[in-house]
């Protein structure tokens, strides 16, 4: 590994002239690539709701990409897509930890990985993928002040990525509820916050979230239709719980 100064001073410069953050990622794992001297590289974050691993935000290659799909299509218990600390897999075709993954990894051609957790603002990202052909070739990582400085750059991109996400998804949310506000109070002649209750109340009634009862008033021109509750049995005439889930109660 190359430990130039000018190595992190190029990156540095690199990364804040480019204003697209998406850019911004790949080109940051195009740099652990080049650090670590590994083959390819690849980033996934994490899903915000269920654990589990989430897309593919940045990979050096299609065969990048394709490696980090693996961690999906073998996405169980003990399979190495969520991990707290750097992990090192030596040859993935002899691991017994996570044999299916590691046999589908050495079937395209690479025998070593190192995945590495991307930490920034308290919050757990994804992790950084670094994959080689050879066996063994992140032995060495232990202790290493490159690799620890470059994680924390690329883990601030994913941050900054998934910030950008969640803003414009927020804008479209807010201008679907606005639309949707204006076609009730000119169809009903309600105010502002009269029609806002009257889509918080289907919300809530068909348990959906508010922007996709917005969507489906500005897409279909309709409200959601209530969810109708089972009829309660009458007292000694069937089970004392109607079956079904929490959210069909």
């Amino acid at each position: 590994m190359h430990r130039d100064e000018d190595f992190f001073a190029l990156l540095t410069a690199d990364l804040q002239e480019e204003p697209d953050l998406r850019v911004t990622v790949q080109r940051a794992v195009g740099y652990a690539r080049s650090l670590m001297r590994c083959d390819e590289a690849s980033v996934r974050v994490h899903r915000r709701v269920a654990p589990g691993p989430g897309p593919v935000v940045a990979a050096t290659s299609a065969r990048a990409e394709g490696l980090a799909q693996l961690s999906l299509a073998h996405a169980a218990p003990g399979t190495p897509v969520r991990e707290t600390a750097p992990l090192a897999v030596d040859d993935v075709l002899v691991d017994a930890r996570w044999p299916g993954w590691g046999a589908s990894v050495a079937a395209r051609g690479y025998r070593s990985a190192l995945v590495v957790p991307l930490l920034a603002r308290d919050r757990d990202l994804g992790v950084l993928t670094l994959w080689s052909r050879g066996v063994g070739a992140f032995r060495r990582h232990d202790d290493d002040a490159a690799l620890d400085a470059l994680v924390r750059h690329v883990a601030v991109a994913v941050a900054d990525l998934l910030a950008s996400h969640d803003l414009e998804a927020a804008r479209e949310s807010r201008a679907l509820v606005g639309q949707a506000q204006g076609i009730l109070m000119e169809r009903h002649g309600l105010d502002a916050d009269r029609a806002f209750a009257v889509l918080r109340r289907h919300s809530q009634q068909g348990n959906l979230k508010l922007a996709d009862v917005a969507h489906q008033l500005v897409t279909t021109r309709r409200l959601p239709e209530p969810t109708r509750r089972p009829a309660r049995p009458a007292a000694g005439s069937g089970p004392s719980a109607a079956a079904g889930t929490p959210a069909s109660a």
